[in-house]
């Protein structure tokens, strides 16, 4: 048995470099939100989601949180993960000071694992989301496979 990576550990591996290298620059251009995302993908995800005060949702592949901040600013329990550490890291920083009722549960997680995603829980969540980011999730299924359990 080897310790070389498959073609689809070498492509995660270099998917979340890229992201931990970026994460800065994209936090400074996405901020609290850009007019993309005010504009066209917030609408668009809240009329899909329909999020309402009280209910879980798991905001997976959250980069810098802007989402996940909106949700429960509008009362939503939020966990936000994101397998870029980096992208967490300033997800909290964006937290600090804010008093919420329900705090945003950050935490690194890698949506193509299933040990990762298992530790999320099963039938916890009211609504699960994922903004622009399954194209940069190099194996879906394991995601696919658990989120009717979640």
């Amino acid at each position: 048995m080897t310790n070389a990576e498959n073609p689809e550990q070498t492509l995660a591996r270099q998917a979340r470099a890229i992201w931990e290298r970026n994460s800065e620059f994209w936090d400074n251009h996405i901020g609290e939100g850009n007019a993309f995302h005010l504009e066209l993908i917030r609408p668009a995800v809240e009329g899909l989601l329909a999020p309402r005060p009280g209910e879980a949702v798991l905001d997976l592949a959250c980069g810098n949180g802007v989402y996940a901040r909106h949700l429960a600013g509008i009362g939503c329990e939020v966990v936000a993960c994101d397998f870029a550490r980096s992208f967490i890291e300033l997800a909290r920083k964006r937290e600090e000071g804010v008093r919420r009722v329900h705090p945003i549960d950050y935490r690194v997680i890698d949506a193509a694992d299933p040990a990762q995603l298992d530790t999320l829980g099963q039938k916890r969540f009211d609504a699960i989301v994922c903004n622009m980011s399954l194209m940069d999730i190099v194996d879906i299924n394991p995601l696919f496979e658990r989120l009717p359990r979640m």
